[in-house]
């Protein structure tokens, strides 16, 4: 295809601890951490496994490290719609941050960051808790925005978190067992098209039937690819009957019925939402510097042009004066950075710069196995691309799943 036990630390001074309201279920006495330097990440995603696989190097240069996140597992976006088909299952496509963070000396704090006061250095939880951060790392990703689509919160899957596709997977074989359902994809962008693929295979696999629908806002799949790409991804959907239907924005949904904009309809039984996503809103009047799309504007050492000591990463950054599309490689590419200057602002050391590629490696999960390889000039549709995905996503899981997943994954395999 874009998220923990409650700890609060503070190294204020003491009349900035006097000044600043708390909460009254903190236990600070049991928590803190006199004279280290406190490190806290909010999302265990992409752009901070390898900080947190290396947690323990923090903690040896004296920091104490937190780790805030809604659940124990980050999953992998790459391998959601295999998830999905089950050409992996759930297992073999997450990674334990709580075990990764707790089994390196950090501590793991369940919940999720409502705002960000930095003048006073503080993270406000959506439960109302407070945690106090010396060096702060963002890595909150992104979110589809139900709300463009009335109805839509109340009638369709959303994308985003990947675990929700377990229970997209749940409904359909739960209506393919009753009949025939229309399963409806809307938004045709890189995410749709492997998602429609792989339902295709989940409902074949299983013996069932269904009408798979892809509603594309433009005149195709895959609108900012080149006319190679959308020409192999169509052809490939269409000849296993999925049905491209062109031009339709979603205006509203209701009742197993969504309306586009100039008045068609199409019928659905279950709906997938995969329109555009949008970062996560933590960063709105905290007086940081956003984009406007509300991400934080970093710098080249992806450091928050507000505020040094605020670092970040992922879906949920924009570095100024460059464009980054919202795809998995740039996080990758930015783990080690975050992790070098969140050290280096520790020892007080110099920063080193992100240089973002120019070109990257695109493979589509197309279902069938086959993927479609696409970096710039050559677009080519195969079995050997998807074997080619499938090895680097099995790789890069291996790096980070150093937390009992890796054994788990044999134990599902065997």
């Amino acid at each position: 295809m874009a998220q923990y036990r409650y700890v609060v630390l503070r190294m204020h001074t003491n009349e900035q601890s006097q000044n600043r309201s708390r909460s009254p279920t903190i236990q600070e006495n049991e928590m803190e951490r006199p004279g280290k330097t406190t490190i806290v990440f909010v999302g265990g995603g992409h752009a901070h496994l390898y900080s947190l696989k290396n947690a323990d190097q923090f903690v040896r240069a004296g920091a104490h490290v937190i780790l805030i996140g809604p659940e124990r597992f980050h999953y992998y976006s790459g391998m959601g719609p295999g998830m999905l088909s089950r050409i992996y299952e759930p297992k073999q496509v997450r990674f334990d941050v709580q075990t990764m963070v707790e089994s390196r000396g950090g501590k793991f704090v369940q919940g999720t960051v409502a705002s960000i006061d930095p003048s006073s250095r503080t993270l406000v939880l959506d439960s109302g808790k407070e945690i106090g951060y010396d060096l702060l790392s963002c890595n909150v990703g992104s979110y589809i925005p139900m709300d463009l689509i009335p109805g839509a919160a109340e009638e369709a899957h959303p994308v985003k978190p990947i675990e929700n596709l377990e229970n997209v997977r749940l409904d359909i074989l739960g209506r393919i067992r009753r009949g025939i359902p229309k399963i409806l994809v809307i938004g045709a962008g890189p995410a749709g098209v492997e998602l429609a693929g792989n339902i295709w295979r989940l409902v074949i696999e299983n013996n069932g039937k269904a009408e798979i629908i892809l509603a594309s806002s433009r005149d195709d799949v895959l609108p900012n690819l080149s006319e190679k790409v959308r020409s192999l991804a169509h052809e490939s959907l269409v000849s296993r009957g999925i049905r491209i239907v062109p031009n339709f924005r979603a205006a509203s949904m209701n009742k197993g019925i969504v309306l586009s904009q100039s008045g068609d309809e199409i019928a659905y039984d279950i709906a997938v939402l995969t329109i555009g996503i949008i970062p996560k809103q933590i960063f709105n009047n905290s007086g940081l510097e956003t984009a406007t799309d509300g991400s934080l504007v970093v710098n080249d050492y992806l450091q928050s042009t507000s505020y040094p000591e605020i670092f970040g990463g992922g879906d949920c950054i924009s570095v100024k004066g460059k464009h980054l599309d919202h795809v998995g490689v740039y996080a990758v590419r930015e783990a080690p950075v975050i992790f070098n200057n969140l050290m280096a602002s520790l020892k007080k050391e110099p920063l080193k710069e992100f240089s973002p590629q120019q070109q990257y490696l695109l493979i589509f999960n197309l279902g069938d196995g086959n993927g479609i390889f696409v970096r710039h000039p050559f677009v080519i549709k195969a079995k050997w691309a998807f074997t080619l995905k499938d090895y680097i996503d099995r790789r890069f899981m291996s790096m980070f799943q150093v937390s009992g997943e890796a054994q788990e994954s044999q134990e599902v395999s065997q």
